[in-house]
């Protein structure tokens, strides 16, 4: 096995992260929560908050970090343009994808790392939950035009460097930037056009 879920519990106990475990499927459970300058970014209930989870799959081969039901398009009068900003974004950010469920319409924003039989280090799960964290805070305010209007506007997206976030979301985001950012992820994955990292 790859990973386990008490390795994954030591990386968040480390990050000082506040995190609720669910055995039974496999799960990580890590909620941030935003001060109202940093982002547009609101939850289907209204509130300044994100649940990420981060879920072990495959035997501990994969592990997958999302944000359940990011956005809820059932209502999205033209789900093409969403997706087509995600196709955008997915070009701006590597890492990150989109899923859509046609039939509930939740759609979100999620990184996976095929570990096969390497082990996971911390660096990777940092920088997979700081990737989900500043997707959503950066280009929430494009999904919800999209969402609105049909149509995609990429000037939308909020300022790389809000006023300071609160104490979570700075620390993951710092512990991401440490990790070397998504570049230095990419290479700790071995994406074949760069040298991997030395220990």
């Amino acid at each position: 096995m790859a990973t386990t879920l008490e390795k994954l519990q030591k990386f968040m106990s480390r990050s000082k992260l506040v995190y609720e475990v669910h055995e039974e499927h496999d799960v990580i459970a890590v909620g941030f929560s935003f001060d109202e300058d940093d982002t547009t970014y609101r939850d289907p209930q209204g509130e300044r908050h994100l649940q990420l989870i981060v879920r072990l799959a495959e035997r501990g081969e994969m592990v997958a970090v999302f944000a359940p039901r990011a956005w809820d398009l059932t209502d999205c009068p033209d789900r093409r343009a969403v997706c087509e900003a995600a196709t955008i974004v997915q070009c701006q950010m590597k890492l990150i994808r989109f899923d859509l469920d046609a039939d509930s319409g939740a759609f979100t924003p999620n990184v996976e790392l095929s570990l096969e039989k390497a082990p996971l280090c911390a660096q990777q799960l940092h920088r997979a939950i700081a990737a989900v964290l500043l997707a959503v805070r950066r280009y929430d305010p494009i999904f919800r035009h999209a969402m609105k209007t049909g149509v995609v506007d990429m000037s939308l997206a909020h300022e790389d460097e809000p006023p300071t976030p609160p104490g979570d979301v700075t620390r993951i985001l710092e512990l991401g930037n440490d990790a070397g950012g998504l570049d230095a992820l990419e290479q700790l994955l071995g994406d074949g056009d760069t040298p991997p990292i030395e220990a």
